[in-house]
């Protein structure tokens, strides 16, 4: 009789588990680091910025920093108006002006995406990410692949402003070594 009563609570209590795990798609409101780069040539760094919501995010008050090797922090863009639908991404580059503080792709590095009520809702440390010292070689990038909600990776094609591939592309650890030391 007691075995009767344990199939239902074993179920409800499954069934409990699993509507507690976090949603696959973040919340409407979270905007994602999608790729960086530092120096794909002379004078070019860029941050792209994916919406992987299912709503359009007013960025009027969001706004990027960089983080540098001594901790200290350097805005590089805060947005003053702009929206970015679902699925767009949206790059920030000094080629266009846009950027007050330079990206190295040999230096340690973090960026930090902040919104409007001084919140960071995504960042992107170098040495955490794809390890202590790894760069990305020239006119590659720091990606998450898949685009928007991978790991970190390193590419050695940069894919501005277009959507990251599915899967990470095989890379020369030497390669990315010896560009380091260049």
């Amino acid at each position: 009789m007691k075995q009767k009563h344990l199939l239902p609570a074993v179920a409800l209590a499954v069934a409990s588990l699993l509507s507690c795990q976090s949603p696959q798609t973040p919340q409407a409101d979270t905007l994602v680091l999608n790729e960086i780069c530092g120096k794909e040539f002379p004078n070019n760094e860029w941050v792209e910025i994916f919406n992987p919501t299912a709503d359009t995010v007013d960025l009027r008050g969001y706004y990027l920093l960089k983080v540098d090797e001594d901790g200290i922090d350097h805005l590089i863009h805060r947005f003053k108006s702009g929206r970015l639908a679902p699925g767009e991404v949206l790059v920030v580059s000094s080629l266009e002006d846009q950027m007050r503080s330079r990206l190295s792709r040999k230096k340690e590095l973090g960026v930090e995406l902040v919104n409007p009520h001084d919140e960071t809702i995504d960042d992107f440390y170098r040495d955490d990410e794809v390890g202590e010292g790894r760069g990305h070689p020239e006119n590659g990038s720091y990606a998450r692949i898949p685009n928007g909600s991978g790991q970190w990776t390193i590419t050695d094609a940069a894919t501005r402003g277009e959507r990251n591939p599915d899967e990470i592309a095989e890379m020369d650890s030497d390669l990315l070594e010896l560009e380091m030391e260049e």
